[in-house]
């Protein structure tokens, strides 16, 4: 696959590109030259670290870090090159050949919040770097068919999980077939892993023809399957070897019986899970960088580095260069904000990057010993209101496309930058950046004048125009009640946001009652459909044919939700909260397209129909959103290389930790951060 640079990237999509070079059936491994452009310069899959002198053709290709090479010293580890695969991934850091050693240290929010374990370790089959480019990562090369149906995988030979044991083609053999498709461990197919056929969804095949080739077969094409998380961010792979364990097929059922007892667990599938989840069983072999050492909700958790790890930097060195990750809890936000300013993080945005933030963090880069990177997020703030909430008044007031037009029109984005941003970024409904190819003018300036005039107007054409004394509506059913519902925010990410929505709103007489939540509670209360309203970030849309999510619905239950009862029906009808939307709703056209876009091969095509789907929100607005392109405070500690300011800021596929390859990171003095 021909690589981009980050300029081609503005004039075309690398990402569509893709697509286009699967009906070329190519592979994708980088040319030389091309490997050498980029500032993180990603050298060809198959080439090799500089071969050593002449003098010493016995010396080792591979270096590693000292407690790696003490561990080969005391017969622990295996050399080495014994423990790279053959052809490794090669990569430069933006600050170049990096040092051995040093903890980096982090904060965590409680269980559930293991993406500060997973956006730093995930690596996929394949890559987007930060140049936008897709470039093969843990395969050494991909192929897909003319018409989109099969994709086909190369493993790098010699690739081991953390455990030593070798990751092979029956490692991904075993996930699809005797867990994915195990209907005990996974009662629904993935859709990611299926052609929708009428209505039901058909499983792709897998066939493993030796240890290092993959492929997958689809009944219809599936000209997005490379965007899936499992492929970019992870591997659709487990350790089979230490998984069958706890597999009824493979293991003794004695043994299972036992397990599942000590366990804890209801049966066999609970306790796989839970085996399968390094996050709770940290002896679970990974392929990331790091691997913990305890479980995620122990007050402090370690990850030490991986010594079969996959990836070196062109000088031959074994990546990660940190040694060790740390990681602190915490149960109120203002608590690891005093870690940031006493400088006990080394390098965060997760829970203290809410630009809120920005000026108690700047005033206290001296004191800690750091620097606020400022990145630019592709995220928006949007007003999702639930329109299968359970209440039938609002349900009703919320899916009138007036009510959602007159909520955009009684905002005052600019005072509101100018008061929570300093006056940064632009007034924006959610679209991608205007550096992606997939910015849509059209949608990102719909609806976003100031006018309460225009407002009211809409709002007293939907029959809600008497008011009380206060100035509320009243519903106009005879009840004499107030027009209300309540607001979930989720803090402290967006509260004062909610405070001054909720005024801009009473001003065109909606009363709008302020709850803020924590995100796991917002979650909880969103699968359960018991949300009217959330005022929360919608991102995933710098490459938004990767995670379309917001904008379709159809994908998880979340804490942002405008939705939830016809998003659990697409996802599951049985679901006991699910509901049908009515027929002829325009959610069914959302839905639509983005089923005939999976089958859809060819950049100009995707990248219409994804316009399409834009098309659908400039005419419908499901979220009405505030603005974009706001500055993200990253804190890094002093002497903490490798990462730099200036480049967009998403979730998920391109996460900075993940983006900019956070296994490249290092410290210019190790020893003074153990």
């Amino acid at each position: 696959m021909e690589r981009l640079s980050r300029r081609e990237f503005l004039r075309v999509s690398a990402l569509a590109t893709a697509a286009t070079v699967a009906a070329a059936c190519v592979t994708t491994t980088p040319t030389p030259e091309a490997a050498a452009q980029p500032a993180m310069a990603v050298q060809p899959a198959t080439a090799a670290p500089a071969a050593p002198a002449a003098a010493a053709p016995a010396a080792a290709k591979y270096s590693e870090a000292p407690m790696l090479a003490e561990m080969v010293q005391q017969g622990k580890l295996p050399p080495a090159d014994d423990r790279v695969p053959e052809n490794p991934f090669v990569i430069e850091g933006l600050d170049g050949i990096g040092n051995f050693g040093g903890t980096w240290r982090k904060s965590k929010k409680g269980m559930a919040d293991g993406g500060t374990y997973r956006h730093m370790a995930y690596r996929g089959l394949i890559d987007i770097n930060q140049d936008f480019e897709i470039i093969p990562y843990l395969a050494a090369a991909w192929e897909v068919s003319e018409d989109a149906r099969i994709y086909t995988f190369h493993l790098r030979k010699g690739t081991k999980w953390s455990d030593g044991a070798p990751l092979t083609s029956e490692d991904f053999r075993f996930y699809y077939e005797d867990a994915i498709l195990n209907r005990d461990l996974t009662s629904a197919h993935p859709e990611e892993m299926a052609s929708v056929i009428e209505g039901e969804r058909v499983p792709a095949t897998i066939v493993v023809p030796d240890d290092l080739t993959v492929q997958y077969t689809f009944p219809e094409p599936k000209a997005l399957f490379y965007y899936w998380a499992n492929i970019m961010l992870n591997i659709p792979a487990i350790p089979k070897h230490f998984l069958m364990q706890f597999h009824k097929d493979y293991a003794d059922k004695a043994a299972l019986d036992k397990a599942v007892v000590d366990g804890k667990v209801d049966d066999w599938t609970q306790l796989f899970w839970n085996k399968e989840d390094p996050l709770k069983t940290p002896e679970r072999p990974v392929h990331y960088p790091w691997v913990v050492q305890n479980i995620w909700s122990d007050e402090f958790v370690t990850a030490v580095r991986n010594p079969y790890y996959w990836e070196v930097d062109t000088a031959g060195n074994q990546l990660p260069y940190i040694d060790k990750v740390t990681y602190r809890d915490f149960a109120d936000t203002q608590v690891t904000m005093m870690w940031a300013v006493n400088g006990e993080l080394d390098c965060q945005c997760r829970h203290i990057g809410n630009f809120v933030n920005y000026t108690i963090l700047k005033e206290g880069e001296k004191t800690g010993d750091y620097t606020v990177q400022l990145w630019k997020q592709s995220r928006v703030p949007l007003m999702f209101f639930n329109m299968t909430t359970k209440d039938p008044r609002l349900q009703a007031l919320f899916r009138e496309k007036d009510f959602r037009i007159a909520t955009s029109h009684a905002l005052n984005r600019d005072e509101m930058r100018e008061l929570l941003y300093d006056g940064f970024g632009v007034n924006k409904q959610y679209t991608p950046p205007d550096t992606s190819p997939f910015y849509y003018e059209k949608l990102a300036k719909a609806y976003l004048e100031y006018d309460p005039d225009k407002a009211n107007a809409l709002l007293d054409g939907l029959g809600i125009s008497q008011r009380d004394a206060e100035g509320f509506r009243l519903w106009n059913d005879g009840s004499g009640q107030r027009v209300s519902f309540t607001a979930l925010g989720q803090e402290p990410e967006v509260g004062e946001e909610l405070l001054m929505v909720t005024d801009y709103l009473k001003d065109v007489g909606i009363q709008v009652n302020y709850r803020g939540v924590d995100r796991a509670l917002a979650i909880e209360m969103t699968n359960a459909n018991e949300v009217e309203m959330t005022l929360s970030v919608a991102d995933c849309n710098l490459v938004p044919l990767a995670d379309p999510q917001f904008y379709l619905k159809n994908a998880e239950p979340d804490s942002q939700a405008w939705c939830e009862a016809w998003t659990l029906w697409y996802l599951d009808p049985t679901n006991p909260n699910a509901e049908k939307p009515p027929e002829g709703h325009w959610i069914w056209t959302l839905w639509g397209i983005w089923e005939e876009l999976q089958k859809t091969v060819g950049e100009d095509k995707q990248k219409e129909l994804m316009w399409k789907i834009m098309d659908v929100w400039v005419d419908e607005l499901p979220a009405p959103g505030l603005y974009g392109d706001l500055p993200m405070p990253i804190v890094v500690k002093n002497g903490f290389k490798g990462i730099k300011e200036g480049y967009d800021w998403d979730c998920c596929i391109t996460i900075y930790e993940y983006i900019i390859d956070c296994s490249t990171w290092y410290w210019d003095d190790p020893a003074k951060h153990v």
